[in-house]
């Protein structure tokens, strides 16, 4: 084991290279240059591209020992390549910025690293480069490049009246296994014989979320304009869209697509697990009721209607049940500086 205090700077990004160049990430041919000089260069060419950037900052977004290295990477990665799918985009290139405490393992930040490569490799992208600094806190910055060829990109302000609303995979998976790590209550599991099967799925859910780079491309290729992802809740993200669009929405909750297990398991919580606990990285659409058909005759990913936008009102989003029930809710999704 080795501290980031016991080598210095240069040492640290060389192990770090190491990493980089062990993954099997084929090389981008618009990378003309990537780690080993003052800047990156790129020759991109595409006709649209666009730039995402996040944080994830220890014991706000993540506690350092309750996420494997290799899977906070991943995470870490997979939450910007969402940001990249909801614009109807892939990934091109990637700098990070670490922040590192001197007492951190040095084994640690090679696992992250690893995380990254694995993704890069499954969706990818190639890192260009990115910067390490000391921290009291340890942090991961990222910068995505996205990029396509279609004359236009996805966006939250072209929602109108009439539009369905659809939702890809499930909803409130990631925010129950959070719970299930946060907060455990062992009499959810206690004389299950088959716990493990039960609860994995949220687990991976919440560890290491699939960014919906294909489903993206095939929602702006069908016709679609309007597009988020499903970050920071349901009904924030949808707000988002309310907002830029100047429009409003109704939601049916019993339509919202769940795992398997989410209610049985959580019955009192999965209502606002999928109305407002994010970080599901599924993408959340508007359109026609032939745009919608058509992507999920052409995409592998479920795909459910939720909902529909309605004139701008002042209830921005009216939430009923299959009996047109009105259904109140207090919790509107993630703010960073407000309580959610």
């Amino acid at each position: 084991m080795t501290l980031v205090s016991e080598i210095s700077e240069f040492e640290l990004i060389s192990r770090l290279e190491k990493v980089l160049n062990s993954s099997s990430t084929v090389a981008d041919a618009q990378i003309k240059l990537g780690i080993g000089d003052d800047a990156a260069v790129l020759t991109p060419q595409s006709k649209n591209q666009v730039i995402s950037s996040d944080a994830l900052v220890e014991n706000v977004h993540f506690i350092y020992d309750q996420i494997s290295m290799h899977n906070l990477g991943w995470k870490a990665l997979a939450s910007n390549y969402s940001d990249i799918a909801a614009m109807g985009c892939e990934p091109l290139a990637v700098s990070i910025t670490l922040g590192v405490k001197k007492n951190q393992k040095i084994e640690d930040l090679e696992n992250i690293y690893g995380g990254f490569c694995a993704i890069t490799s499954t969706y990818g992208g190639s890192i260009i480069g990115g910067d390490i600094v000391k921290s009291k806190e340890f942090f991961i910055s990222i910068s995505v490049i996205g990029q396509n060829n279609q004359t236009s990109t996805l966006m939250r302000s072209k929602a109108i009246p009439g539009d369905l609303i659809a939702v890809s995979g499930e909803i409130g998976s990631s925010s129950a296994g959070l719970r299930l790590i946060s907060d455990f209550d062992t009499s959810l599991y206690e004389n299950e014989p088959d716990k493990s099967s039960k609860f994995l799925p949220f687990l991976t859910s919440h560890f290491k979320p699939e960014p919906q780079i294909e489903l993206g491309k095939i929602i702006l290729d069908c016709g679609i304009k309007t597009c988020t992802d499903i970050s920071d809740g349901l009904i924030r993200d949808l707000s988002n869209i309310c907002d830029s669009s100047k429009v409003s929405a109704i939601v049916n909750i019993d339509q919202i697509p769940t795992a398997t297990n989410l209610k049985p398991l959580f019955p009192n919580d999965w209502d606002q697990f999928c109305l407002s606990g994010g970080e599901d990285y599924q993408l959340l659409f508007t359109g026609t009721l032939n745009k919608v058909k058509q992507i999920q005759k052409q995409s592998t990913s479920k795909i459910t209607v939720i909902g529909e936008i309605t004139k701008a009102s002042d209830t921005k989003i009216s939430i009923v049940d299959n009996s047109n029930n009105q259904i109140k809710y207090e919790h509107k999704g993630w703010d960073h500086f407000k309580e959610s």
